[in-house]
């Protein structure tokens, strides 16, 4: 297919999906600025491959799921896994927008589209090309705008999109030649603003924030849902679990029966209203209790939501959930963590041999008649409609009754990171924001927990704040009863800015 000789010396042109008419213009528009003895792929139509460019191995990713789901601020571990798919140091692919990323060596090389612009607000497609470096083993990645009059360069829908990108719109991209060869500097072409670390003044004072404002406090309106902690321990070690649970993490011991029923009777002697008892980890099904704990719940008139990975553990309780779901199977869901749509990224949380399993668990929920209801997570760094557009074929392909695109059905949860920086909320936040107190979590719920050594259980603000003394409550529903200062990061890109729950009971 290719001359070997001629990629030595000259250009190899890749063109995204587009009209006959507009590659011609390409390769037009490619000998006009000088490229030498040019081979055209239409990247989109070719197979996977891998050919040689001056002694440099370059996948062609073809018509790659992963080419419509990186872009340049794709996260550095899920830009690894996606390269990690790849037998070769650069990777190109046909990918929304243009953009080239060296990273660890390696790069991922978007050429854009000919049939669309790249939402830059200029009347222009993209093409890419790639020509041997100076050096045998270098070489040089270019991004080529072809003027497309018909188009006014911005997007109608973006919503496929992350959102490094959607703030990019409407920027006018000026590329120039990036030279590449083993061990290059990182580099990303656009530029993505990283990050900010987080000012060590914020989320300090309870009551004021670093700003000198009135920190906003939430009041529990009504305790709809009751969690359940039932222990940190969990037959997985995922990377970045927000509880940090693993096989050897007991910071939260297992809670009793007993322990959980006392909660319950609370709730009824105080007439609280309480809807839903929520059953967390860990993973649940390690805690020898954990069905006599859900029989108790359902028996006295409660919706249960049971959160697990759906393995080894829980199928451990096959005849029990099956007698549970015959008795009880209106009020019963069972939401399994299933971290991402594809085994790769799945397992790149969740470690190596935890998809199949977890996905032949949903699968026998589904066939035992449980309501199912599935959680994932956004590390990929996708948009939210390209994840639930990723979900919904998955649950096809399974033949799983689950409508991706309902926000209950399938929660997606934004990632956390303490350490980033993140608006602290002030109490003029919920009116500039268009938000209530009685949107955020903590307005309608509180999770138990038993910490190692402890001799009794206690209630905390939230379910993602474990370990931070600031949000224990008291040891009695009641005493949690005060209202919560928004004095975490969490508090306000999980739930506030995210608008994240863990129930919409």
């Amino acid at each position: 297919m290719f001359d070997s000789h001629k990629l030595a010396l000259g250009a190899l042109l890749f063109c995204g999906a587009g009209e006959p008419a507009a590659r011609d213009a390409v390769i037009a528009e490619a000998a006009r600025r000088g490229f030498a003895h040019l081979e055209a792929v239409d990247i989109t139509a070719c197979e996977a491959q891998v050919i040689e460019i001056n002694g440099v191995g370059v996948a062609l990713a073809g018509a790659s799921p992963s080419a419509a789901r990186v872009f340049a601020s794709t996260p550095a571990r899920v830009l690894a896994a996606e390269l990690d798919a790849f037998d070769a140091a650069i990777v190109v692919a046909p990918g929304l927008l243009p953009f080239t990323r060296v990273f660890e060596g390696r790069v991922w090389h978007s050429t854009g589209s000919l049939a669309r612009t790249a939402n830059d607000g200029a009347p222009r497609v993209w093409f890419g090309v790639i020509t041997a470096g100076e050096t045998p083993g270098s070489l040089v990645f270019e991004h080529v705008g072809l003027a497309k009059s018909a188009s006014d360069g911005l997007w109608a829908d973006c919503s496929m999109l992350p959102k490094d990108e959607l703030k990019m719109r409407g920027q006018p991209l000026t590329p120039a030649p990036i030279a590449w060869a083993p061990g290059a500097p990182d580099f990303v072409w656009p530029t993505i603003t990283a990050a900010k670390p987080i000012a060590r003044e914020k989320f300090v004072h309870p009551e004021i924030t670093a700003g000198g404002d009135r920190r906003a406090r939430v009041a529990l309106d009504q305790l709809r849902t009751l969690w359940i902690n039932t222990g940190t321990l969990c037959n997985l070690s995922c990377a970045s679990c927000y509880i940090e649970s693993t096989p050897r993490n007991d910071r939260l011991a297992y809670i009793t029966p007993a322990e959980v029923g006392a909660y319950l009777d609370e709730i009824a002697r105080d007439k609280l209203g309480t809807r839903e008892i929520g059953f967390t980890g860990g993973e649940p099904f390690l805690n020898a209790g954990v069905i006599e704990m859900m029989e108790d719940a359902l028996s006295r008139g409660f919706d249960v939501m049971m959160l697990t990975n759906a393995m080894k553990p829980m199928r451990r309780f096959e005849e029990e959930l099956v007698a549970l779901n015959q008795r009880y199977g209106a009020r019963l869901t069972m939401r399994v963590s299933l971290d991402h749509y594809t085994a790769r990224l799945h397992e790149l949380e969740r470690g190596p041999r935890s998809w199949a399993p977890a996905i032949d668990g949903l699968q026998w929920l589904a066939r035992n008649g449980f309501r199912v209801h599935v959680a994932g997570r956004t590390y990929s760094g996708e948009s939210e409609s390209a994840a639930r557009e990723g979900y919904r074929a998955l649950f096809a392909e399974i033949g799983l009754a689950v409508d991706a695109f309902d926000p209950v059905a399938l929660v997606l949860f934004p990632e956390m990171d303490a350490g980033v920086d993140v608006p602290e909320i002030t109490e003029a936040c919920w009116g500039i924001l268009h938000k209530s107190p009685s949107d955020v979590m903590c307005a309608s719920s509180r999770m138990v927990v038993k910490r190692k050594g402890a001799d009794a259980p206690a209630v905390l603000a939230c379910t993602l704040l474990a370990y931070d003394e600031r949000f224990e409550l008291g040891r009695t529903l009641a005493e949690a009863s005060a209202p919560v200062s928004l004095n975490h990061p969490h508090c306000a890109k999980f739930c506030v800015l995210g608008g994240a729950a863990c129930s919409r009971s």
